[in-house]
């Protein structure tokens, strides 16, 4: 097959993995469905500043060194073309990152100092 064809498959299994992720977020939180697309809407906006923010925690001198050291392996980890499953492969490419990359992230969280990331990403509200 052409590399079109896989392109096309590649983002229509991307859309319908969308919709899929916002039916699960209106299913399970019992929100609307404008409720439901803006919380998508601030999500997607959380994502674009996770490397911004994610850049500051690491820049402040109360980060403890190794979670400087995870956070640089893992910017390396998702910009290398070296993958264990090659990007260029359609849909299945980027699965990798979308299970490694919040793993990483969740890990390196617990050995931030609560007080850091809270200066750099805003305390939660109860219940998230």
């Amino acid at each position: 097959m052409s590399l079109w064809i896989w392109l096309a498959i590649g983002l229509v299994a991307i859309v319908v993995l969308m919709f899929a992720v916002f039916a699960i977020v209106l299913w399970r939180t019992k929100m609307t469905a404008a409720e439901g697309a803006a919380y998508m809407k601030n999500l997607g906006v959380d994502m674009a500043r996770l490397p911004g923010r994610l850049r500051r925690v690491a820049g402040d001198p109360r980060t403890p060194r190794r979670a400087r050291w995870w956070l640089l392996g893992l910017a390396i980890y998702v910009i290398s073309p070296i993958d264990p499953i090659p990007d260029f492969i359609p849909v299945i490419g980027y699965m990798d990152e979308i299970v490694v990359v919040p793993l990483v992230l969740r890990h390196i969280r617990r050995m931030i100092p609560d007080a850091v990331w809270n200066e750099h990403f805003g305390k939660q509200p109860a219940g998230e």
